[in-house]
């Protein structure tokens, strides 16, 4: 009997104290901002997984799937969507119809998504404040980059435009030599 007490007294006699990253760790609160770029990068791995975009190559399809990022931008106060494609075989006309093709899709899924990959779950919240949405909305910029298929600082085209807009704006990188 004395064994099988002691079996159970030494784990609890060895508790570790927890150590100060953990500490800071748990002080540290999550924000709607946080919980909503988490839901955001849920939402792109299913758009990824769900969504082929594409351009036309002499009358056929040719579809890609783009490496998909989100980032929130302190200094702009914005939440960027980023495009990448690396393939450098598309004319620019092609470039353009493959990022106008990803960005559409992806506008769709976001204004079904908005607000509520920024708000709490599971109860309504009277606070929240009337022109959120749009807000919201207003906030995001979907961006599109075609790079080399070899590297990605090889840049060739861009695209860019807000959310709901129909119009974007289109660029090309200067190549490095």
């Amino acid at each position: 009997m004395w064994k099988f007490t002691a079996m159970l007294l030494v784990p609890v006699l060895a508790h570790a104290e927890v150590g100060s990253t953990t500490q800071n760790l748990i002080g540290e609160r999550a924000t709607l901002l946080d919980i909503g770029m988490m839901r955001l990068e849920t939402l792109i791995d299913e758009f990824e997984r769900s969504v082929g975009v594409h351009w036309t190559d002499k009358g056929n399809a040719q579809y890609f799937r783009p490496q998909i990022n989100a980032l929130y931008d302190r200094e702009d106060d914005k939440i960027y969507v980023y495009f990448l494609v690396m393939d450098s075989s598309p004319t620019d006309q092609q470039m353009a119809e493959g990022c106008d093709s990803a960005m559409s899709q992806m506008n769709i899924w976001l204004r079904k998504a908005l607000p509520q990959l920024f708000l709490h779950t599971g109860y309504s919240d009277s606070s929240v404040p009337v022109g959120l949405p749009q807000e919201l909305s207003d906030m995001f910029e979907l961006r599109c980059y075609f790079s080399s298929g070899r590297d990605s600082s090889e840049g060739r085209f861009w695209a860019s435009r807000k959310l709901g807009d129909v119009q974007m704006k289109i660029g090309k990188w200067k190549m490095r030599n």
